[in-house]
Parts: structure tokens; sequence; C-alpha cells
């Protein structure tokens, strides 16, 4: 696996296939492997990289307990873009992913050519819309980060996994997948204090001038369906895609819809 040091941080990502390329984010409490089926779909056109982002997959965490930043992950996102290409890619981020993804092309326009945000945590556009289901989008974070400073990691990822993956994921997975989860409680704590402190505005997403499609699934959460209808009305020209019977994990329940929606993504960047 291809590596990194970024800031004295051994970071790593994943690639496949060959072309023009295209940057894969992550979920919170993933990895770059997520993408594996997606980006091995799309190797006969594209080289697809994936990256682990700090505090996940092979990627260390960051040293300084508290201080991780989407800002800092698009940071060591750019610089493995520099590594790969000098040319801007286009990027899709889901979820945790998908919040680094908004704030790389604020910090790094020159690296980026367009984007694919598939259901972002951007709790910050919920609260500055003064909208009801604020409360309820950050909940899940504060009880996980209540849980690891409790000494609860085990509970803090079972509420976590069951919210995102549906009830019972966490007693259906091994004791070792449980036991992995639970030895990088500290990282995901961390990687929840960014997401909470992530302040990506109406005003920050109005200024993205790259072409985007927004993508929801038909049964994701209330706060994650109004956080990407919140976007798609802000950002003018955005496409907006629904893909049916999806919850908030689409590239891995329904990764042959997610593919279709990237290639046409692609198919209309490229026909500018």
């Amino acid at each position: 696996m291809p590596e990194i040091d970024f800031r004295n941080v051994r970071a790593t990502y994943q690639s496949w296939g060959e072309g023009p390329p295209l940057l894969l984010l992550h979920s919170g409490g993933g990895s770059g492997a997520q993408w594996s089926r997606i980006a091995k779909t799309l190797a006969p056109e594209r080289l697809s990289i994936a990256p682990d982002l700090l505090g996940f997959g092979a990627t260390g965490s960051w040293p300084e307990a508290g201080a991780l930043t989407h800002d800092l992950q698009a940071d060591l996102v750019a610089q493995v873009i520099a590594v790969n290409t000098d040319r801007p890619v286009d990027v899709v981020g889901h979820s945790y992913g998908g919040a680094t993804a908004v704030r790389l092309a604020m910090n790094h326009r020159d690296r980026v050519r367009s984007l694919v945000l598939i259901e972002p945590i951007l709790a910050n556009l919920l609260r500055e819309a003064d909208d009801v289901l604020f409360p309820e989008s950050i909940a899940v974070a504060k009880e996980f980060i209540a849980n690891v400073e409790q000494g609860k990691p085990a509970l803090g990822w079972e509420i976590f996994l069951d919210s995102r993956n549906g009830p019972g994921t966490w007693a259906r997975i091994s004791d070792e997948q449980r036991g992995q989860f639970v030895a990088r409680a500290d990282s995901a704590r961390d990687a929840f204090l960014s997401n909470l402190a992530n302040v990506t505005s109406f005003a920050d997403c109005r200024s993205l001038d790259v072409p985007m499609t927004i993508v929801c699934g038909a049964k994701t959460s209330a706060p994650d369906r109004r956080t990407t209808e919140l976007l798609k009305d802000c950002v003018v020209g955005a496409t907006y895609v629904v893909i049916a019977g999806a919850g908030h994990m689409s590239p891995l329940t329904h990764s042959a819809d997610v593919t279709s929606i990237v290639r046409e993504h692609l198919q209309r960047v490229d026909a500018v």
C-alpha cells in the first residue's frame, strides 16, 4: 500500500486502474477500502485513488488530541493528489469524507475539477438554517464522544454503527472486528469532534465554483436528507440525485447505483 509522510504522520492510500484521476474519500469509521468495489468497476477508465484519512485505516492519528479538523484532512488529501498527479481531480466524498471534500475544494481549489457529495456531514448548515433537525444531527456524535470519555467505547460504536448501518449491525460483526473498532475509539472521537467543529457555511458552499452532484439515499435519516436539500438549494446548478431504497451507506449497499451516478457526473463534466 503506498504511503506518504504528512507532517510526521504516516498516511496510506490505495489506487486502482488507470486514466484521468478520481479521488474517493471514505465515511467515518471506514477507510479507503470502502471504495474497492466501485474503483475496480471504474478501473478500465479511471485511476481511482482512495486515501485513509487521519485516524482511519492504516493512517496514523493526528498527534494532538482534540485538534483534528477537516481542514487538516483536506491538506492531507491535497498532498496525496500532488504525489499522484499534477492535474485537478474529480472528487467523490461520502459522509465524513464529503465534509473533507468541501474543505478541499475551498482550500485547494487548484486541485479539484468537480465534486460528487454523498450525504456530506455538514451539520452547521442545519444550525445556520435554524432547522429543527439540528439537535438530532449531532446527537450520535455527542453520544459517541461521551461514551468514549466514560470508558465505554464499545457502546459508542454500537450506537454509531447501528444508526448508520441499521439496528443490530454491531451485534452481527465478529469479535475481532469489534476489537478493531474499540482500538481506534480515541481517533474516532477526534473525528467526531472535527465534525462538530466544522463551520462550513452556506456562503462557503456557494463559493464552490466547480460542477457538483449531490447524492442522497431515499431511506436515509431525516437530518442527512435535509442537509443534502439545503446544499442543493444553496449551490446554483448542482445536480441532485436520490437513490431509491438506499440509506446513508449507499456506496456499500448500492455500489452499482453510485457507480452509475459517478459515471454520469463525469460525462457531464467532460462535456463542458
